[in-house]
């Protein structure tokens, strides 16, 4: 009997020594390692994956438009039709370089075979047989230079029934119906480079699309439309400073929308900025690129140009051991942590924080892995 009663004691005794303390308005939380995950939300407007510029090739006015903004058009489908009275001048003056390269080289090629002939049998000198080489080559060139120049103009045009190629200075006749054309043929023809939907053109960011209409004047250069692929599409969003260096090339995200709820797509980052932008005295900003690489038929058919993306980027750290923040005591601009030892009992310890999350932060240093702390209620 006593010695049960002894035994129960000793029993007793392990269980309390062994009994965590209890500490008023607080309690022990074991601390682990683990990783800390957010996910961050950003929204922007759906683009092409891929865009193609349609310039105009010269000053004039647009007097055909053969499309709709927002609809698919075809590889080589004609785009616009424009009458520019500085492309017909600059037309016939290619026209008239051309056929007279043409008739010297024609000329230079009969006074080459020519001098050949006449230095085989030593009729001429080494010197006359090299000038009339060199002219005949230079000639050649002039030519090769003229056709590419005229080639470029001619493919604008509306040519037919009409081989400019084959003109030589004697076709008179021909020549003069060259230079006069026909009112259906004296505008340029605008065609689409690629296959893919026709957009307005962005003149900068403050502004709409700029949308060429019927009447308009544009100048060389000016920006007609642009063909965007919506294989896939584009999203570019602005992120801050404390976020752009967690961002990778590669790294995947959800790609969502009001006007396509079904439909989460899966995208990733093709493109961060390396150059920040600041407006209204904010925190500098980052632009960033989002794609989907690929959208199925049913997709592209209810997803348009310009409609609302919500993007969400998963962010997860590395490991760390993490603490809930209001275990922090801050003393002297320094942090300390309350931990609970059997042997020693409750002490305060100096530790090193890293980032801090709303309810968490990372200890870097003064903790490990299965300590554990005073957590206020």
């Amino acid at each position: 009997m006593k010695s049960s009663l002894i035994l129960i004691m000793v029993v007793m005794f392990i269980a309390a020594c062994s009994r965590e303390p209890a500490i008023p308005g607080s309690h022990l939380v074991s601390i682990e390692s683990k990783s800390a995950a957010s996910n961050l939300f950003y929204s922007g407007t759906v683009q092409p994956i891929k865009t193609v510029v349609v310039p105009s090739p010269a000053d004039g006015a647009v007097v055909d438009m053969q499309f709709q903004y927002g609809e698919e058009v075809k590889s080589g489908q004609v785009l616009f039709m424009i009458s520019s009275t500085k492309f017909l001048t600059d037309y016939k003056t290619a026209l008239m370089q051309y056929i007279k390269a043409k008739s010297e080289f024609n000329t230079g090629q009969s006074q080459f075979s020519e001098a050949e002939f006449l230095h085989k049998n030593q009729l001429i000198s080494d010197d006359d047989f090299k000038t009339k080489k060199s002219t005949f080559y230079g000639s050649q060139l002039a030519l090769i230079q003229a056709k590419d120049a005229l080639e470029i103009l001619i493919k604008q045009l509306n040519l037919k029934g009409l081989d400019l190629y084959k003109l030589t200075i004697a076709d008179i006749d021909k020549i003069t119906q060259a230079m006069h054309l026909q009112m259906n043929s004296e505008n340029l023809q605008i065609i689409a480079p690629q296959a893919g939907i026709v957009l307005g053109a962005i003149k900068n960011e403050d502004e709409n699309n700029k949308k060429i209409n019927k009447g308009d004047t544009v100048k060389q250069g000016d920006v007609l439309a642009i063909l965007g692929d919506m294989n896939g599409l584009s999203v570019r969003i602005k992120v801050n400073e404390l976020i752009v260096n967690q961002l990778k090339l590669g790294q995947k995200v959800i790609v969502t929308g009001m006007a396509f709820p079904d439909d989460v797509l899966d995208g990733e980052i093709r493109k961060i900025d390396k150059q920040a932008e600041v407006a209204n005295g904010g925190l500098p900003t980052f632009a960033v690129e989002i794609v989907v690489p690929k959208l199925t038929p049913s997709q592209q058919k209810i997803i348009h140009v310009g409609m609302s993306a919500n993007i969400e980027i998963n962010i997860k750290d590395e490991s760390h051991i993490m603490v809930p923040i209001n275990a922090l005591i801050e003393k002297s601009g320094e942090s300390y942590l309350k931990i609970y030892d059997k042997n020693s009992g409750i002490r305060e310890v100096l530790v090193k924080t890293g980032k801090t999350t709303i309810d968490s932060v990372v200890i870097l240093a003064g903790i490990k892995s299965g300590d554990k702390i005073v957590v206020p209620n």
